[in-house]
């Protein structure tokens, strides 16, 4: 059974009704990454498995857009203004671009282009700041303040840490003065007045709880949106679930504060590029980049195939890339028995094609015409499905060693221009792939000549190296009579 049959199964198990609603929010604190996609990815691919199974789903994406700028992403380093923007919540920093009316918003809107890319669908989609200012948060800031105490013992309790005899941080205002949120300090809140001091320019003020210019603690924020809007289902990133998290703090909220059943919760492995951890900050994994060499499909394929709390680490060398799309067609093609990966491949789109990316990038290396690739091969589909990636891939200059085809005609070693001539006599073009590749071992044998001297031979006759693709493949690729011509040149030569 794969991860989302066993958490939706879970799910009917633990809250037996026919509507749920899955929710999600992240920070839209700059460029999104792979990470991104799975905060995402998991719960649509989880609120799709409850429709398969005859229930409705409500999916909600909520941005964080109240969230402060702590840090400047490195792939905007170069806007220096950013810095004036440190600590101030993401719908009032600039948006460096100039085309949306903040940072936060900008940055929304680059994730949601990248859902639609990837047929990632939201029923709904909410911004914290409006939620905010529609007085969504006011009661529960109310209620936390009138038993402070509780919430006090709450927080310090599940997040393994003390807080200041006289704390009350239940939100944190923006400041009148510089508008950071990130180092006020609540003094006092009485008949819904917050005052406040601002530790970063040493402003003291106040404001009332109806002016929505305060944030609650995140800790506090997360169980309070959960409640507003009636979620059931809801996960994140394992970091939040380990002991201490904030997974713990929102359940203690859910169950002490409200007296109520907190939503179920499921957790997931992080996303690494090379072993390292996906980060904005430091420009790791930006999805834009990833997204140029990897087809929508492929990138869900990779993220879903894997057991929900596993960490997935995405290598950027040619040979993985190749790797992945040629599996994706293989489970697709039913080679594959696994259950994980083939609910992987059908979550991710479930796409057929009938010719392999390695297929056509040795097609393109040839050829260079796109027109008269699909007249050769006939499936118009593919060829029109995969072509960005296939010139991205040779543009970018991540072609295996085996898949970098110049044709480079060059003299094979003499002990083996007999055994490659009757290789090609015996060839012919009513030949299917393997019958071609397999002939290579024939003649070899009847020889008496290890198999890779000969395949080395004709690789060197062909690409004036000693490897390449399958030889059987590039053969009926490049034509069996092309393939007769390149010999009988090269031998004639010699």
């Amino acid at each position: 059974m794969s991860w989302v049959d066993e958490l939706v199964s879970m799910v009917f198990k633990s809250r037996d009704r026919e509507f749920y609603i899955v929710a999600s929010g992240l920070t839209t604190s700059g460029p999104a990454h792979m990470g991104t996609i799975m905060e995402l990815l998991i719960p649509y691919t989880i609120s799709k498995a409850i429709r398969l199974h005859g229930r409705k789903a409500h999916f909600i994406f909520v941005a964080d857009t109240m969230d402060s700028l702590d840090s400047i992403p490195a792939q905007l380093s170069n806007f220096k203004e950013l810095k004036d923007f440190i600590g101030r919540p993401l719908c009032m920093v600039m948006d460096p671009y100039g085309c949306h009316s903040s940072y936060g918003y900008h940055f929304l809107d680059e994730i949601v282009d990248m859902t639609k890319k990837l047929n990632i669908e939201f029923d709904e989609i909410l911004t914290a700041d409006v939620l905010y200012r529609e007085g969504w948060y006011d009661d529960y800031a109310r209620l936390y303040y009138s038993v402070l105490n509780d919430v006090k013992e709450v927080l310090e309790r599940t997040s393994l840490r003390k807080l200041p005899n006289d704390w009350k941080g239940v939100v944190k205002p923006i400041c009148g003065k510089c508008r950071r949120n990130d180092l006020t300090t609540v003094l006092a809140f009485e008949d819904d007045t917050i005052k406040y001091r601002c530790e970063f320019c040493g402003y003291e003020g106040a404001m009332n709880i109806e002016s929505h210019e305060w944030k609650l603690l995140w800790r506090l924020d997360w169980p309070s949106r959960q409640d507003f809007l009636g979620v059931d289902i809801e996960g994140g990133g394992v970091d939040h679930f380990t002991k201490g998290g904030s997974w713990d703090t929102a359940q203690a909220v859910h169950k002490l504060i409200f007296n109520k059943e907190p939503p179920i919760g499921f957790k997931f492995g992080f996303v690494l590029i090379e072993g390292k951890k996906m980060s904005k900050s430091k420009g790791i994994g930006a999805l834009s980049e990833i997204m140029r060499i990897l087809h929508p499909a492929v990138i869900k394929y990779f993220l879903l195939k894997h057991d929900l709390e596993e960490n997935r680490n995405l290598r950027l060398d040619p040979k993985y890339i190749l790797s992945l799309y040629d599996e994706y067609k293989s489970v697709g093609d039913g080679r594959y028995q696994n259950l994980k990966q083939l609910k992987a491949w059908e979550f991710s789109g479930g796409i057929k094609w009938r010719t392999s990316f390695s297929e056509l990038l040795v097609y393109y290396q040839i050829y260079r015409d796109w027109g008269l690739i699909k007249e050769l091969i006939k499936d118009e589909e593919t060829v029109d499905d995969l072509v960005p990636y296939v010139e991205e891939l040779i543009r970018a200059g991540m072609i295996p060693e085996d898949y970098d085809i110049q044709l480079k005609p060059t003299p094979p070693p003499p002990n083996m221009r007999e055994l490659i001539s009757e290789f090609a006599n015996l060839i012919t073009e009513f030949m299917s792939d393997v019958e071609i590749h397999n002939t290579v071992y024939e003649v070899a044998r009847r020889r008496g000549v290890d198999p890779s001297e000969l395949f080395k031979s004709i690789y060197i006759t062909l690409l004036g190296k000693p490897r390449g693709p399958r030889l059987g493949k590039f053969i009926k690729i490049l034509g069996v009579r092309r393939f007769k011509e390149i010999v009988n040149d090269v031998l004639s030569k010699i």
